[in-house]
């Protein structure tokens, strides 16, 4: 089966708390849900393009640090409302400007939406914090939420066209 959604975990497994994307990402592939290709440990902006391409949903999980922040907080927006928003990020390039990238190159999917859980530690170590681990799992449940709506729009879409 051909993917229609791509579940992206942005962040580093070895960097604390910015290891939650590859978590979340981790714990929804382990669902096996058809239809849904996933990427964990995403940290380089042609691997992101590439998982997303040709899919009408993608779902990025990142961590943020805010000020002030909450440990394990979860944000959840659409991607065209962080178009144009500068950001500061410890990887190769942030969320925003991946979105410029990928419409630009005209890689971008139908629909995006995005997870941010705020990070304590983000310093160099394995394990979530236990505030940032708490919210894996609302995570996992909000984005299988979304892929499972964005499948329903779908099929209601192809009904009514009768394709």
């Amino acid at each position: 089966m051909t993917a229609t959604v791509a579940v992206i975990g942005i962040g580093n497994s070895f960097r604390r708390d910015d290891g939650v994307g590859p978590a979340v990402a981790a714990a929804i592939e382990a669902r096996g849900i058809p239809g849904v290709r996933v990427l964990t440990d995403a940290a380089d902006p042609a691997a992101v393009l590439d998982a997303w391409a040709g899919v009408r949903l993608a779902v990025l999980i990142d961590a943020v640090v805010a000020a002030p922040g909450r440990a394990g907080r979860i944000h959840r927006c659409a991607g065209n409302q962080l178009v144009g928003s500068p950001a500061v990020s410890s990887h190769g390039v942030d969320v925003a400007t991946l979105f410029a990238l990928g419409d630009a190159l005209h890689r971008m999917p139908d629909d995006v939406v995005v997870f941010a859980v705020e990070a304590d530690e983000t310093g160099y170590g394995v394990g979530l914090t236990p505030d940032v681990a708490a919210a894996v799992p609302l995570v996992v449940d909000a984005a299988v939420a979304e892929i499972f709506a964005a499948t329903e729009r779908r099929q209601g879409s192809s009904a009514r066209t009768g394709s």
